[in-house]
């Protein structure tokens, strides 16, 4: 095939562009012409070399390239993206033989072994300012021409015919990675390790050699006299005949004057295996290449194997993409005058989506929307600002009721609250109706039996008399109080435990052990156990007081300590765990790379620093509520007789469930049965908010007469 660049060989005689003094690197060329050749022919000769460099390639040029008219914000996603434009087709047919990614991945083999990458640029014939083609050039066949002035002044091809071609700037455009004794040439990892790279080609051609005479070593025949030259080539030939080869392995030698002696090495003292590995990792250094990468498993498993495909995608494609990007934005896209103007070339990131990221990001944001909007915030501003797209609430129809006068005195109560709360907003609770997907439940509302005659199923008025502020500011003082010491006692000694554990399993190489980091709960324990204890003594005394308010004199009771014991210990240890799993995830994600053991136990510390305290004060809260809830429940079981309604005044955010329970009548306080298996320990049972339930039961004592209107 005729060569492209024969047709800007210039046949008119031209001065010499090289100035007096300029000079490069050994040979005519640049790089010189064999040392050049030899580097481009080691990826044939060396079996690692060729993995590491066509892994590097082939990852470089199959990314998915755009083209974007660049925005005056300078941000990415104002840019709008160009489908039609000369450069884009060019890029993605750079000539009739070649495809793009083709054209990549030659460029970039070349930039693996010599540092450097030539492109030819074809023009249109009459048209100059038309690039027309793109060609990949071997390195070893350009030769820059130094300019004192200008830095450049233009290259030198010679072809494989012997001829000598003058390139213009314009007709020839580079790559290369930065050399810091020649400005003019690139430098890659080959150059540095050629040494390796030979030893281990030449371990395997001793291993073939070592086959082919024998399978033994070689040696010496001690003659008693000197043989003349006939003698010498009969000799030889025989010996040949008879004993070189693998099949004539072993043979047993007759000498006539003649003694052999045997060389006093073995192909044992040649550690060729040891060489070849030596080799193989000296050269995978030189690249900063992980061996899942080449496919070498011997002491992977899938925590490092993720996070070698990631360090390869960050640290290896990603810069390689960087200067070919700079290649088209630089010096491609000029070549088009003012139809490159405001252009820009940009590829798809191949860097894998880290999805353990993305979910922990997205509790995260969800924990923080949620505290924010329970502290008063307006709920569209802290989606906003958390960076959480505006998500409208779905409105659900009520189930339609039968018509009964009980029914119409409870729609009618109300519409009076409705509109009550409408005229006075602060004084009301806010009602979230967000809530609105149906769980699957043992126990609902709709389990309850019929109260007794003259005691209302519904009587929200009553329960919302019952002044519930001292419970609930007790709550949010020891909650506040725990919470502070939680995390500069509990998870300041948790992350002490967990960084020497990272550092124990670093430094035995099992890396797999890091699912099972664990953390000495006792003093989590013991904290909680005082704080539930002080709760629960405080919550008795308000039901004491409630009743005193409804004229009722009612003893206050705690619940057992095992019984706060146990609520404790469950608390303190799952949240040790997730400190724990944490740790683990975030050290195994780390653990593959070059970081030292100290740098990755700073990385877990930094991490677990962040980790949300609105996650702590959820699970600490819920413990306090069931603390408060069990010692209500134990106190209305020993007053007097009388009934039992739920309470949600004190959720902030009242889902649909507990919107419905509300005000409804449990039971009675000589039969807890019902009540206990709708707030077995903590909140309502069903509240979509779980462990942050504040919902609660209060005792309802009416005088005969009010009883029985």
């Amino acid at each position: 095939m005729r060569s492209p660049l024969r047709t800007v060989m210039n046949r008119v005689e031209t001065i010499s562009m090289a100035p007096p003094g300029s000079g490069g690197r050994s040979g005519w060329l640049g790089l010189g012409r064999s040392n050049g050749e030899g580097l481009l022919r080691r990826m044939g000769t060396s079996g690692i070399v060729y993995s590491i460099v066509s892994r590097c390639a082939s990852s470089t040029s199959k990314a998915t390239w755009h083209l974007y008219r660049s925005a005056e914000s300078g941000k990415k996603e104002d840019r709008v993206e160009v489908t039609r434009h000369a450069a884009l087709d060019l890029w993605n047919k750079p000539n009739r033989f070649m495809t793009r990614q083709e054209l990549v991945e030659a460029g970039q083999q070349h930039i693996e072994l010599t540092g450097e990458s030539s492109v030819f640029v074809g023009y249109h014939p009459r048209f100059r300012s038309l690039p027309l083609e793109l060609w990949p050039v071997q390195p070893h066949r350009v030769a820059p021409v130094p300019d004192p002035e200008t830095f450049l002044a233009g290259y030198l091809y010679q072809s494989p015919s012997g001829e000598t071609v003058p390139l213009e700037l314009d007709q020839l455009l580079q790559i290369r990675t930065p050399n810091p004794w020649d400005p003019y040439h690139g430098l890659g990892p080959l150059q540095t390790v050629l040494t390796d790279a030979d030893a281990g080609r030449y371990s395997a051609e001793w291993n073939l050699n070592f086959f082919l005479n024998g399978a033994e070593p070689g040696g010496i025949i001690e003659l008693a006299k000197r043989m003349g030259p006939a003698e010498f080539r009969e000799f030889r030939e025989r010996w040949a005949e008879g004993h070189k080869g693998v099949a004539n392995a072993h043979r047993v030698a007759m000498l006539t004057e003649g003694k052999w002696v045997d060389r006093k090495y073995t192909n044992r003292d040649m550690q060729l295996v040891e060489v070849r590995r030596v080799s193989r990792d000296t050269v995978m250094e030189a690249w900063g290449i992980h061996k899942i990468s080449l496919g070498i498993s011997d002491d992977v498993n899938k925590a490092n194997a993720i996070a070698g495909k990631l360090l390869f995608a960050e640290d290896l494609t990603v810069p390689r993409l960087e200067r070919w990007k700079g290649f088209l934005n630089n010096d491609l896209l000029p070549l088009y005058g003012e139809l490159g103007t405001g252009l820009e070339f940009d590829y798809d990131s191949p860097v894998p989506a880290d999805r353990e990221a993305d979910n922990e990001e997205r509790t995260s944001k969800s924990e923080a929307v949620k505290t924010y909007i329970d502290a008063g915030f307006e709920p569209s501003a802290v989606l906003a600002a958390v960076g959480v797209p505006d998500m409208p609430v779905r409105a659900v129809a009520p189930a339609p009721a039968a018509a009964a006068p009980a029914d119409v005195v409870a729609a009618v109560r109300r519409v009076v609250r409705a509109e009550l709360v409408a005229a006075n907003p602060g004084s009301a609770r806010t009602t979230y109706t967000g809530c609105s997907h149906q769980l699957v439940r043992n126990v609902d509302e709709t389990d309850i039996p019929a109260p007794p005659d003259g005691v209302p199923a519904e009587d929200p008025d009553a329960v919302e008399s019952v002044d519930l502020t001292p419970m609930e500011e007790a709550f949010a003082a020891a909650l506040a109080a725990l919470v502070a010491a939680w995390v500069a006692d509990i998870v300041a000694g948790w992350i002490e435990q967990l960084l020497a554990a990272v550092r124990d399993v670093l430094a035995a190489g099992d890396v797999s052990e890091l699912a099972y980091l664990s953390v000495d709960t006792a003093d989590a324990v013991e904290k909680l156990l005082a704080a539930m204890t002080e709760l629960a003594a405080s919550a008795a005394d308000d039901v004491v007081a409630e009743a005193e308010a409804q004229e009722t004199t009612v003893d206050p009771v705690t619940p057992a300590e095992e019984v706060l014991l146990a609520i404790a210990v469950t608390v303190a240890a799952l949240e040790g765990q997730r400190y724990a799993l944490a740790a683990g995830r975030e050290a195994a994600r780390m653990a593959s790379g070059t970081l030292t053991d100290d740098e990755i136990a700073d990385y877990v510390s930094i991490f677990l620093g962040t980790l949300a305290v609105s996650a702590i004060a959820s699970a600490l809260g819920g413990a306090l509520t069931a603390a408060q809830n069990l010692a209500r429940l134990a106190t209305l079981a020993g007053a007097p007789v009388t009934d039992v309604y739920a309470s949600e005044v004190l959720d902030k955010s009242t889902c649909t469930a507990c919107h419905a329970i509300h005000g409804k009548w449990l039971g009675r306080t000589d039969d807890l049965q019902l009540v206990r298996k709708l707030y077995p320990a903590g909140g309502y049972v069903n509240c979509a908010g779980k462990a942050r339930c504040r919902g609660t039961v209060v005792g309802i004592w009416r005088s005969t007469k009010e009883g029985a209107a």
